[in-house]
């Protein structure tokens, strides 16, 4: 291969590095989990999902960060729909006026944190493997809508793309934005 990546086996992050629960453990665990993969110099997540596994260590789910926030707080996004009003149809919404709801919504906030994440993940649906062009990866994903995948090697998953890969790749490799 030449020194440009084009294939996602050599950007990809190693499953070693990636977040990981198994679907018996709590969201108390979870939001930890979330919080303890920081960037290095910034206070901010450095990812999108955390991967679920069973007790044989088999990928069974992810669990994104709004899974997170659904799951300690249910009425998060249905606190403000809202079934009429002057004007507009049934299904409308109000996201301008969802701090009137703010005391509803967050007064049962932290008390569901010992359920199991189990019942909140995703299933993984969509995967790529590892020998996949970039930019037909690129492509897929955008096609899907899902930028945080799964990368297999002979039906084995090896570890996550992130479009921020690609991005990274695209600039370094391809892009000369010197």
């Amino acid at each position: 291969m030449n020194s440009k990546t084009s294939i996602i086996r050599d950007i990809i992050i190693p499953l070693d590095r990636y977040p990981q629960l198994n679907e018996n453990q709590t969201l108390q665990e979870a939001m930890e989990t979330f919080r303890s993969f920081r960037a290095e110099q910034q206070d901010c997540a450095c990812y999108k999902g955390i991967l679920v596994v069973n007790d044989k260590n088999q990928l069974v789910g992810k669990l994104s960060l709004m899974d997170i926030m659904h799951g300690l707080v249910p009425r998060l996004v249905d606190a403000t729909n809202v079934d009429k009003y002057e004007g507009k149809g049934k299904d409308s919404e109000f996201p301008n006026l969802s701090f009137l709801y703010e005391d509803k919504t967050f007064s049962g906030c932290g008390k569901n944190k010992q359920k199991s994440i189990k019942s909140l993940m995703k299933a993984i649906t969509f995967s790529l493997p590892a020998d996949t062009h970039m930019l037909k990866a690129l492509v897929m994903m955008e096609h899907r809508k899902d930028f945080n995948v799964p990368v297999t090697d002979n039906g084995t998953i090896i570890g996550m793309l992130r479009l921020e890969e690609i991005f990274n790749s695209m600039c370094t490799s391809y892009c000369d934005i010197t």
